[in-house]
């Protein structure tokens, strides 16, 4: 990070240099070409043992310095320390810009004073650019003139106790996201990730590798049909669409870029390709492969318009002084230069802006593209071959690597980008013949060192910019024994080709006698695997007797094997994959095997399962490899030629690389690739592409009474559904345990499963006083409601939190509500006690009472007598 920080810092000072002068030779030399000196400290208060960044120039530009070529300044830099003593640092070497820099931590506390100081030359023009002589060089005129030594005005930077802040870094989501990802969130690099397809997905002695997460639940983000698919008509019973399988294939994701999949038309006509959203399955663009810039339009024999068909992705990622950063394209390498369908190697491809599908250049004489395929740290698209110009008994071979990025930038320089611009020129046809970065000698690379020169090596693994391994297996047989050898190159500049060791060794003898281990021209004797560097091993396997063996890189004894037989449905292909140390098995046979790579010892074994009776022939269900990534395996059960109706046992199934466990599986027949922590494949059994991973969740919460009493119980309740852009948004989030039949359910017109179980939901509060106090958990049920009963414990108003905290299949929400809880009625208070009262009196007084109302009474009924 220091460094990338360090570099944008002086290439954006040393940009602002003097452009030299247009200048022709001149009689004398000049012998004083004044120069000033600068240097800048940043930051200018940095705390001790922190990091502080000198950069330095002057205000020449080397002359006669073009790319990696011509002359540099040299400077060194005093450093003055608070208590007076002196630091020289350096010599560096400046860029072709003239500036260069370093990284200081200071140890002492108080202020600190740099002086940068150019160390003068004499301009000679070395080293020179391929093809020049001195007197044609750029800046030929300033050849044998001198710069001679200047010092900077010093600069100054105070160090103190306390460590400067460094930048708060982003968290990395939990949850569901999308592209782009601000530039600010720089940790997020980790979780990102591409399927460019081919070599792109090679890493180290693992192919089919998948950078960044990866899902670890069978939840459908979203599908989409890809053709028409699924069983057909009554009238032909239980009969699917046709599948595409067989020699053809009805296609599905083929590269992922930047949040996008790109997949062939493969259904006639085949022609064009769509691209569509990764997180939605929206579809953006589609590209005509028809169109009239290729002059032969005409499809094949099944309406096949290969013109434009992509073959794979790119992200070059461009570092100059002038630019920095990547650039997305798309090729596609099967056609020829008059734009018609061709078999590989062709002799023309075509590059494509990923973002917007349109057509910007191609590259001719791609013939010469042949050879192992890699990409190159930068991104390049590389071809690494071994060449012989001489003959068997006089060999001359050549390294060479064919380079997309050198053929585009060296075959039109006039107009395109040469050492600090990249400018693919639109609709322009480069010239592939000058593609090759490298082409060495190395006529030595036949045979060890000391040995007879008579097998001819072939490149076995190559680890770009660092070295490339070549050799062969030998041979063990009733012919006799021919010594294997396998030799390490140098790849680093200026020391290509430079061997770096070599080993002999003596292969497994061949179980079969000859010439029966050479039936119809195929060898079934051990044949040489894969070459791991990484784990130091190399690896033989026999197709006939299912046995692997292990051999030591450095010193080419045998370590471990013959192993046990594998299955034997396993004679029709012993896969294989290496990853963190394991080699693993798979094939016909069904069995996952995974041995440690430098025992031989098997760790673990996974068993596909034989699902439903008369479902398959095959013992368990055929296993491929889709990817591997984020410590797991993600396997699919594939076949050349599926009857119809196709069996029902084909899955896809996530196994942890470390412990063999099934994490889980889905109803899913095709292979799967992965980008962003999302899976996406199509399938036989719909014709449709399926998206799996994490999506979006919604929580709502609400409690009644709104207002209650203290003391009265409230009713909390809400949801928790899926909010993924598929057929599942607005449904119930169900448990990670449950996700198989829940989406096959949803997705696959299975029947519901009953038992299915909901999230749990965690309930909080703020009450009256502020207080953050728990509440409870709550789990939903399979129809996304929860619910729990509360009861406040003081007056006042309570926010209420439901959170949903997420799982491996859906990211995490929470909502909020509130209430009131109002302080009870008072209760009436009770009357005080009263003395009794006095019986005689009371009598007494209810006899006059008496009296009383008799004489009225009478009186009242003589009154009313005539």
């Amino acid at each position: 990070m220091a460094t990338a920080i360090a570099l944008f810092l002086m290439l954006t000072i040393t940009a602002t240099l003097v452009v030299l002068p247009v200048a022709n030779a001149h009689t004398p030399k000049w012998t004083n070409i004044p120069s000033y000196c600068y240097v800048a400290a940043a930051p200018d208060t940095i705390g001790v043992n922190q990091e502080v960044l000198f950069v330095f120039w002057i205000d020449w530009i080397p002359p006669t310095a073009v790319g990696a070529y011509g002359n540099r300044w040299t400077f060194t830099v005093e450093v003055t320390k608070p208590d007076g003593t002196k630091e020289t640092l350096g010599p560096f070497t400046s860029d072709p810009v003239g500036g260069s820099w370093t990284l200081y931590a200071p140890t002492q506390l108080g202020t600190y004073t740099v002086q940068a100081k150019f160390l003068g030359r004499t301009i000679d023009g070395l080293p020179l650019y391929p093809g020049q002589t001195i007197n044609t060089i750029s800046g030929a005129a300033y050849v044998n003139d001198t710069f001679p030594a200047s010092t900077s005005v010093p600069a100054t930077f105070t160090v103190q106790q306390e460590p400067l802040p460094k930048w708060q870094e982003t968290p990395l989501p939990e949850g569901y996201w999308t592209r782009p990802v601000h530039g600010v969130n720089r940790d997020w690099w980790s979780i990102l990730g591409n399927w460019l397809g081919g070599a792109a997905q090679t890493n180290g002695p693992t192919t089919s590798f998948g950078y960044g997460l990866a899902p670890e639940s069978a939840h459908i983000l979203w599908t989409k049909p890809l053709w028409e698919g699924g069983i057909m008509d009554a009238r032909f019973g239980n009969i699917g669409y046709y599948t595409g399988l067989s020699y053809e294939g009805l296609g599905g994701p083929d590269i992922i870029l930047n949040g996008r999949i790109y997949y062939n038309v493969m259904a006639p006509p085949r022609y064009g390709w769509w691209c569509i959203d990764l997180y939605t399955g929206e579809k953006l663009f589609f590209v005509n492969t028809t169109g009239s810039w290729a002059t032969n339009r005409g499809g094949d024999g099944s309406g096949m318009y290969a013109v434009g068909q992509l073959s794979f992705g790119q992200i070059l990622n461009y570092e100059s002084p002038n630019q920095h950063g990547g650039l997305p394209y798309l090729w596609a390498t099967n056609v020829d230069a008059n734009g018609a369908s061709m078999s590989t190697p062709s002799n023309q491809w075509y590059m494509y802006d990923a973002f917007t599908g349109n057509y910007i250049c191609s590259i001719n004489n791609t013939n010469l593209a042949t050879g192992t395929a890699v990409y190159g740290k930068d991104g390049s698209i590389l071809r690494y071959q071994l060449v012989n110009f001489g003959t068997t008994a006089a060999p001359n071979y050549y390294l060479r690597v064919w380079n997309t990025t050198q053929a585009i930038l060296d075959s039109h320089p006039e107009i395109s980008n040469w050492y600090w611009r990249w400018r693919p020129f639109l609709n322009y046809t480069h010239d592939g013949r000058l593609g090759f970065s490298l082409n060495v000698s190395i006529s030595s690379i036949l045979g060890p060192r000391n040995a007879v020169v008579n097998q001819t090596g072939t490149i076995q693994e190559v680890r770009a910019d660092e070295f490339i391994i070549v050799g062969t297996a030998g041979q063990n047989d009733d012919r006799g024994v021919v010594q294997g050898y396998l030799r390490a190159l140098s790849l680093k500049s200026g020391e290509q080709g430079r061997t770096l060791w070599d080993i002999t060794f003596t292969p497994p003898k061949a179980t079969d006698p000859y010439p029966n281990s050479t039936y119809l021209g195929q060898s079934s004797a051990p044949a040489l695997g894969t070459v791991d560097p990484e784990d130091g091993v190399f690896l033989f396997e026999e197709r006939i007797t299912r046995k692997r063996w292990g051999y030591s890189l450095s010193t080419g004894q045998q370590l471990w094997g013959p192993t046990a037989s594998e299955e034997q449905f396993n004679y029709y292909g012993m896969s294989d994959n290496i990853y963190q140390g394991k080699l693993f098995s798979f094939g016909y046979a069904g069995v996952l095997l995974a041995y440690n790579i430098t025992t031989g010892k098997i760790l673990w074994n996974w068993t596909a399962p034989s699902e439903g009776l008369g479902e398959t022939w095959y013992t368990h269900s055929p296993l491929s490899l889709a990817c591997i990534a984020d410590g797991k395996l993600y396997m699919y059960t594939t076949e050349h030629s599926p009857t119809m109706p196709l069996r029902r046992d084909a899955h896809t199934w996530c196994v942890d690389a470390e412990t063999g466990k099934l994490l889980w599986k889905i109803q899913h027949w095709g292979a799967v690739k992965l980008a962003d922590g999302y899976l996406v494949g199509s399938s036989l059994f719909d014709n449709q592409i399926y998206c799996y991973g994490k999506g979006p969740s919604a929580t709502t919460v609400t409690a009644s009474p709104k207002v209650s009493v203290n003391g009265d119980g409230v009713m909390i309740e809400g949801t928790v559904t899926d909010q993924s852009p598929g057929k599942g948004k607005g449904t119930p989030a169900i448990s990670d345990a449950d996700q198989e039949a829940w989406m096959e359910y949803l997705f696959q017109q299975q029947a519901i499963p009953t038992n299915a179980r909901g999230v749990e939901v965690t309930l909080d509060t703020i009450d009256p006083n502020g207080n953050f106090v728990h509440i409870g958990t709550a789990t939903s049920d399979i129809s996304g409601l929860y619910s729990y009963m509360f009861t406040p414990e003081v007056p006042g108003k309570y926010t209420i939190i439901a959170t949903f905290a997420g799982s491996a299949a859906y990211g995490s929400s929470y909502a909020e509500t509130a209430i009131g809880v109002s302080e009870a009625p008072l209760t009436p208070a009770a009357p005080e006690p009263q003395a009794a009262p006095d019986n005689t009196l009371t009598i007494i007084s209810t006899g006059i009472a008496i009296i009383i109302a008799v004489a009225l009474a009478t009186l009242l009924i003589l009154r009313k007598k005539p």
